[in-house]
C-alpha cells in the first residue's frame, strides 16, 4: 500500500473542491467534493459533507454525501455514513459498529 501523500489535520476547516493524483487522509471538517486518483481516507476525526470519488475509499469518521469508488469502499467500525455508496460488485467491506443510511449500488464489471 502506498503512503498517504496529503493530510488535512483536525484543526483545519475547509470548503470547496479538492482533487489530487495521490492519496489523501482527511481528519478535518470538510464541505465539498473530494476526488483522488488513488485513495481517500476519512479518519476517525474526519467530518465530510459532500461527494467523495476515488478508486479506494476508507471511512472511519463521519460522511454525509455519496461515495463513488472504482474498486473498494471500506467502512470501518467508527464510520457514520449518510448517502449512497457506488462500488463494483464485491467492492464493499463493512466492519461491525459502523452505521450506513442510504442506498448501495453495486455495478457489475465493465
Amino acid at each position: 500500500m502506498k503512503l498517504v501523500s496529503g493530510y488535512l489535520g483536525q484543526d483545519v476547516q475547509m470548503e470547496g473542491s479538492l482533487s489530487t493524483s495521490g492519496s489523501i487522509r482527511i481528519d478535518c471538517s470538510y464541505i465539498g467534493r473530494i476526488s483522488s486518483k488513488q485513495m481517500v481516507i476519512v479518519g476517525a476525526l474526519g467530518k465530510v459533507k459532500g461527494e467523495i470519488k476515488a478508486p479506494v475509499i476508507r471511512v472511519d469518521g463521519w460522511v454525509e454525501g455519496n461515495l463513488k469508488a472504482e474498486k473498494l469502499v471500506e467502512v470501518m467500525g467508527n464510520a457514520r455514513i449518510k448517502g449512497d455508496i457506488y462500488t463494483p460488485a464485491g467492492g464493499l467491506e463493512m466492519k461491525i459498529g459502523s452505521e450506513f443510511v442510504g442506498r448501495l449500488i453495486m455495478n457489475s464489471a465493465k
